[in-house]
């Protein structure tokens, strides 16, 4: 199927193929950031978890090393913005440093 072409807007009040795409498009991204948050929520209770066993081990709670592999996971799938992401992600599941 191919897309309508787009001479002119549609009014506001008009529902459109456009309208329609955009609303899906929009559902999908909707349930997939769902899906993104439940796994850092997941990621976050294993990271607190590896700390405390660390910590009661007599170890340190983060490990620079482990740190490193994870931001270049992150920057070699996504580039630059991986990086930020990681370091967000990272940020968020074991708290500061």
């Amino acid at each position: 199927m191919t897309a309508p072409a787009l001479t002119s807007a549609p009014s506001p009040d008009e529902p459109s193929d456009l309208d329609s795409l955009v609303t899906a498009l929009r559902a999908r991204i909707d349930e997939l950031d769902r899906g993104v948050l439940h796994h850092i929520a997941e990621r976050r209770k294993l990271s607190q978890r590896i700390q405390e066993a660390r910590v009661a081990a007599g170890g340190v709670r983060v490990e620079l090393c482990r740190e490193r592999q994870v931001l270049d996971t992150y920057a070699q799938a996504l580039g630059r913005e991986g990086t930020a992401l990681a370091t967000a992600v990272l940020r968020s599941c074991r708290g500061a440093l």
